[in-house]
């Protein structure tokens, strides 16, 4: 009798694992099915896709303090275009031309909401891994039906969401956690809007909230077939660095080595000081450069730590190639 029960309990326990593990599979599968789908639909940078002008006005609104900026955007391939970021007195460009792409950076892109300029989907695709789906669900988005997934809780529990419309499988909304004045908070962005273009459908409106505070909003003024193309467009920017256009398989680079900064005093500030610099093909920073500041006396320190760190560098289709990112700093006290 005892092996009888002990036999039915195991055979039980098989059996509700093996039902878990296909109920993941099928959740990576659906979450994998809405991304590629939302992408299909809306990804106006796909290959093929006709080439585009986009102009948009956006704002950065920072502990009650609201900046203005204009983007622009001339896009002919995967392989040719320009991109122009003006926020209050700062400026960014980036041009890509063939094999090449050149970043003139006075704007990080570590900035609140200026990664979502122009919709960037193909990243968030490219980024599928990251969100792969621990469960899908239905919700109701803005009293509209929608399917969302579920990324698996971090270590600190939280988790990202992706959520789509069920009628046209576009992206409504994408939450992720984020840190705030060393706290965890929830980031969403929010897709308004959907117009067609190119035989695609494209978002004119974008805000996006930290704690359901607003910090980023982005509408398009613009969204036409590309001109004819001017070739001074797409000649490298004076002062802008080079390097290499991976049309591929991208792997961004991952940090192997990072030692803490020295505190340069007592008291701890609470900010991150953020970082831009050059991955290089061997691992190595360079080129770094400051984008976010918390004093004179800390950002010495934090430059001074990261030119000690080391990265497995990022590869296109496999080879290591250099690329820009930007870290954020932490000081803590012990």
């Amino acid at each position: 009798m005892y092996r009888s029960s002990k036999g039915w309990t195991l055979a039980a326990v098989i059996l509700l694992s093996a039902v878990a593990f296909a109920g993941k599979k099928e959740s990576e599968n659906e979450g994998r099915q809405l991304l590629d789908h939302a992408a299909q639909v809306s990804d106006i940078r796909a290959a093929g896709a006709p080439g585009f002008q986009l102009k948009a006005n956006f704002k950065v609104i920072h502990e009650g303090s609201t900046t203005e900026g204009t983007y622009t955007e001339t896009w002919l391939s995967r392989g040719q275009w320009r991109q122009e970021t003006t926020l209050g007195d700062l400026h960014r460009t980036v041009v890509a031309n063939g094999q090449k792409v050149w970043t003139v950076s006075g704007i990080s892109q570590s900035m609140t909401g200026v990664n979502e300029l122009g919709f960037p989907l193909g990243r968030v695709r490219s980024a599928s891994e990251f969100w792969k789906a621990d469960k899908v669900e239905d919700r109701e988005i803005r009293s509209s039906p929608a399917r969302c997934l579920e990324t698996k809780a971090d270590a600190q529990g939280s988790r990202s969401a992706l959520c789509f419309a069920k009628d046209k499988g576009v992206l409504l909304v994408k939450a992720f956690p984020t840190e705030v004045r060393g706290k965890i908070v929830e980031s969403t962005c929010e897709y308004r809007e959907y117009e067609e273009f190119g035989g695609k459908i494209f978002p004119r409106q974008i805000f996006c909230f930290e704690a359901q505070k607003p910090v980023f909003e982005e509408n398009v003024v613009e969204l036409a077939t590309a001109p004819g193309p001017d070739p001074a467009m797409f000649l490298p920017p004076t002062g802008a660095t080079e390097s290499l256009h991976c049309q591929g398989v991208i792997t961004p680079p991952k940090p192997t080595d990072t030692p803490d900064p020295e505190l340069p005093r007592r008291e701890t500030p609470k900010n991150p000081v953020d970082i831009e610099l050059l991955v290089q093909e061997d691992g190595k920073p360079g080129d770094l450069k400051v984008v976010r500041s918390v004093d004179e006396a800390f950002d010495p320190a934090a430059l001074k730590a990261v030119r000690k760190w080391r990265f497995q560098p990022a590869t296109c289709d496999g080879v290591p190639i250099t690329t820009h990112i930007t870290v954020s700093v932490q000081f803590r006290s012990y």
